[in-house]
């Protein structure tokens, strides 16, 4: 495993199996809170990182399931950030969901920052390791959180990973601006340097906006069409963890991360062999 490891991702040199914590399972899990405005594709993103089909979600409060999840989960007063939402297929991988952190209020937005704080400073089976920010690139509204203030303090030990999301959405509209409302089939081809140049130039000022900050994120990451299994989606996942165990702090963070990754790139390997 830990020869896997250090070959398909950037793993401390000194790592060993002994690193990783013992104890019950839930001393073993790796949480992550998910931040982002409604229509981020923070579920999409959940689903492929563990391979799972829409609607898998398992949702746990207080300790307990909830067999039923409502429509409009994640609005103002059913959703909680404390519900742990984990999948079958990776159950050492626990989500929190902030359930449209961008559009509420000044007390939701403080909320968010005492479940970091008091998460934080948690005993190891309820520890915050890591915090995703999903800033959708699709709509024209991606600087959201820049006005909240989220960054004007630090997260503590908890690194934030900037995640621009649904940059097909993104592309699509360049590509309308660059070709017009009528373009003839050879447009597409002739003036795709032009599109990808004005693509990347939408993210690097986006990432700048976001580097800028007082606290800004500790690595950033574009996906697009994650909605879909595919070499690009997997491999895009696989760069989120990367990044994600690049930002840790610790060494026993990377290495509780990597045993995630291994079991979860076990399994995919796996599914792919039977299907051949």
């Amino acid at each position: 495993m830990w020869k896997y490891l250090r070959k398909h991702f950037k793993l401390p040199n000194k790592l060993t199996k002994k690193e990783v914590p013992d104890g019950d399972r839930a001393t073993r899990r790796f949480r992550v809170l998910v931040l982002g405005p409604a229509n981020a594709g923070k579920t999409t993103l959940l689903e492929r990182l563990t391979d799972s089909p829409a609607g898998e979600a398992i949702v746990t409060r207080n300790g307990k399931r909830i067999t039923e999840i409502p429509r409009g989960y994640d609005q103002r007063g059913i959703h909680s950030i404390d519900d742990e939402i984990t999948y079958e297929s990776n159950p050492d991988l626990v989500f929190h969901d902030s359930g449209g952190f961008e559009a509420r209020g000044v007390e939701e937005v403080e909320a968010v920052w005492q479940f970091i704080r008091r998460r934080s400073l948690a005993s190891p089976s309820q520890q915050l390791h890591a915090i995703w920010l999903c800033i959708p690139t699709g709509n024209d509204r991606p600087f959201g959180f820049l006005q909240s203030g989220f960054f004007n303090e630090p997260t503590a030990s908890v690194p934030v990973i900037g995640i621009f999301t649904k940059l097909d959405g993104r592309e699509t509209k360049i590509m309308t601006e660059v070709l017009g409302p009528a373009p003839k089939p050879s447009d597409f081809l002739d003036r795709a340097p032009e599109v990808e140049q004005k693509v990347a130039e939408f993210v690097n000022g986006l990432e700048t906006q976001f580097r800028n900050q007082p606290y800004p994120p500790a690595g950033f990451l574009t996906v697009g069409n994650m909605h879909e299994v595919t070499e690009r989606s997997i491999a895009l996942c696989n760069q989120l963890l990367q990044v994600t165990m690049d930002a840790l702090p610790h060494e026993t963070q990377t290495s509780l991360l990597g045993l995630t990754v291994w079991k979860r790139n076990r399994r995919i390997h796996t599914m792919y062999v039977l299907q051949r």
